[in-house]
Formats: structure tokens, sequence, C-alpha cells
């Protein structure tokens, strides 16, 4: 595990993983990035171990069929492979992806959900265990800490930490934090205590410093640098007042 988080270059990291996955145990790993509900965002795949008939097949066709990613993405914790069909009602392609998965050997292993920098959304799936029927909850947790530090060590790696974020003004967190919620600039004024031409001039240097043309894409890409955070946890703190932060 110290050799993946220490790796430097990409052959030193699928080195590191090959030492992994034979020290608990295991034969193969598979990536996919980034996972969102829309498979059709182009995803990058990328294979340690597992057959290269199966990877070929996985870039041609498989991708559309696996369920595994996209049931991870719903979940706060790891699973088991052939736990996937009681944990959703999948369709006919998922069955038979799953089916398929047994016939060549890949029948078992962890599914993973794991987070990255700038909310990178990935999957990990660690397979082929030497002893499937030892396969219990304490293995499972383990493998998702793993696969959680490759995930992102390789987003380090492949660059995710290289784009700075910008620096935004307490005022313009503000203003940001109620674009997300949807806000017209008139309410935003109201609710903060300002000039509408004051909202609207924050508005601009948002805009500029996010480098977007419109408010949804300013709201997404705040959220995805870390400035603001989706959801109940800014609404509660827009509302917070300022000397409690």
């Amino acid at each position: 595990m110290a050799k993946i988080a220490q790796a430097r270059t990409l052959v030193a990291f699928r080195r590191a993983i090959y030492e992994v996955l034979k020290a608990i145990e295991f034969g193969g790993v598979y990536f996919v990035a980034p996972v969102v509900a829309d498979r059709r965002v182009g995803r990058v795949f990328w294979n340690v171990g597992f057959p290269k008939e199966w990877e070929a097949a996985y870039k041609q066709s498989g991708r559309w069929d696996d369920p595994l990613p996209n049931l991870a993405l719903n979940r706060g914790n790891a699973f088991r492979w052939s736990d996937a069909g009681t944990i959703a009602c999948l369709d006919e392609c998922g069955l038979a992806y799953l089916q398929r998965l047994d016939e060549v050997g890949m029948g078992e292993g962890v599914a993973v959900h794991c987070t990255g920098p700038y909310a990178r959304s990935g999957f990990v799936g660690v397979g082929m265990p030497s002893h499937p029927e030892a396969l219990d909850d304490a293995m499972v947790r383990q493998v998702q800490v793993a696969a959680q530090l490759c995930f992102h060590r390789y987003c380090d790696l492949v660059g995710a930490f290289k784009e700075e974020v910008p620096d935004l003004s307490q005022r313009e967190l503000d203003v940001i934090r109620w674009i997300g919620e949807g806000k017209r600039n008139a309410v935003i004024a109201e609710i903060l205590g300002i000039s509408k031409n004051s909202v609207d001039s924050y508005v601009k240097r948002i805009f500029a410093k996010l480098d977007v043309s419109d408010r949804t894409a300013a709201a997404v890409r705040a959220v995805s640098l870390g400035l603001i955070a989706p959801g109940k946890h800014y609404r509660e703190a827009a509302h917070r007042p300022r000397w409690l932060t």
C-alpha cells in the first residue's frame, strides 16, 4: 500500500497494484472513470490482471452492460459482485453480463465506488479472489480502503491536482451558494442585504474566475472545486451567522 501511495509513474503504480493483489490474494482489478448515471459519458478503462479477452470485449460493448459501476455509484459501501442481484433489480443485460463473468472465472469480486479530487467519481472492481468463500465483510472493507487509495493516487498521477482553485472572496462565496440554490440576483440581493447591482457585479466576477458563462455551469464548477458543498450542508452554512463560520 505504501508503494501505491509513493508511486511516481503509472508504470510504478501498476507494479504496486500487482503486489497488492498478490498480498490480498486477488487476481485482477479494473478502473472505470468518470462514473455518472448517464453511461453515454465517456469512460476511461484500465485493466490489471483480468483476461485480455474480457478486456477486449469490455472495451467493445461490455461497459454498456456492466451494472457494477452504476450500482456502486448509489451506495456508500463496497459490495460483493455476487450480491448485485439482491442490491437492485437488474435488467436482462446486467444479469447476462454477470453470468458471462461467472463463465470466464470472474464471478466474484468487490465493487467499490471511489472519489477523487475535484469531485471525481470512479469505480474500482477487484476480482478473481483465490478463496471466494472467504470473502467476508471484513475483507470487503479492506478492499474498499485499498481501492480508494489506488483511485486517489491514479487521479494524482494523471494530473488531477494541477488545476488551481480560483480565489473567491467571502461575498462571492455567499453569492455562488445562492446561485446553487437557484436564486435570482434580485432575491440574492435581498437575502444578503445588498443592492442588485452589487450582486450583478459579483456574478460577473464569479463567472470570470470560474471560466463559465452561465449560472448552472458556475454552480457545478464551484461544487467540483470544493468551493461550496451541495445539498443541505451549504444551505445551512448560508443561513449561519458570519461570526459562527
